[in-house]
């Protein structure tokens, strides 16, 4: 059954239509994370208007998973490994095109079944190892996209199993 809801609190604001279950599992935990955040200066919304919005029309969207999902299907066991799954998340169900370390970061977070503590303090060290090895690409300072094969290997992945 899909439900809609739309959340208001101050500066955020949160829209989503999907599964019950996804609202009771995964919702409370994103507006925890956006809540916490705190007030979004000037430069910040500027750089974030910048991103692709996510689709809110589902059936658009090519996956309806959560992180904690893709990270299960693609058996994720290192920080690195729970990176791409984020990106995963961030480009194949919300739709965006590139998204910053924080996205990255807030996305892994959501994934409470494969997160740790000390993925945040090697999060800079498993970008950089993923630029090198050519699986994300930096589009600008702390910015990243999923690279074209990558996508594709990851969007193959996913819609198999």
């Amino acid at each position: 059954m899909t439900s809609k809801v739309k959340i208001k609190a101050g500066a955020i604001e949160i829209e989503f239509e999907g599964s019950e279950e996804y609202m009771k599992d995964e919702l409370p935990a994103l507006v925890e994370l956006l809540c916490s955040i705190g007030p979004v200066s000037e430069d910040q919304k500027e750089e974030e208007s910048q991103e692709v919005p996510a689709s809110t029309d589902l059936s658009k969207q090519k996956l309806q998973l959560t992180t904690n999902s893709i990270a299960a299907k693609l058996n994720v066991k290192k920080g690195g490994e729970l990176v791409l799954a984020a990106c995963a998340h961030l480009t194949l169900v919300n739709g965006a095109a590139t998204f910053s370390r924080s996205n990255i970061h807030a996305e892994m977070k959501l994934a409470n079944h494969h997160y740790k503590g000390n993925m945040s303090k090697n999060l800079s060290k498993a970008l950089k190892t993923l630029v090198q090895q050519d699986k994300l690409l930096e589009t600008a300072t702390d910015r990243y996209a999923l690279q074209a094969g990558v996508k594709t290997q990851l969007e193959t992945q996913l819609s198999e199993r």
